[in-house]
């Protein structure tokens, strides 16, 4: 027995296709996720690494920079 592909419409599939206005939208959330303060990440990321470190299973450090 051969396997067909062929190919079934968009309503026949689970799949949702995004007009250009929602597809605009999404685009642009996801690029406001990507920008960001340095500033801010840098001293996110000095807290979460300090965090991290305080109470280690072991003595080694997780992070060593």
């Amino acid at each position: 027995m051969r396997a067909t592909n062929q190919a079934r419409r968009p309503e026949e599939t689970a799949e949702t296709l995004l007009d250009a206005d929602e597809r605009a939208r999404t685009l642009r959330a996801l690029d406001a996720l990507l920008e960001g303060d340095e500033a801010e990440q840098q001293e996110t990321f000095a807290f979460l690494k300090g965090s991290l470190d305080q109470d280690p299973p072991s003595n080694r450090k997780r992070f060593s920079f």
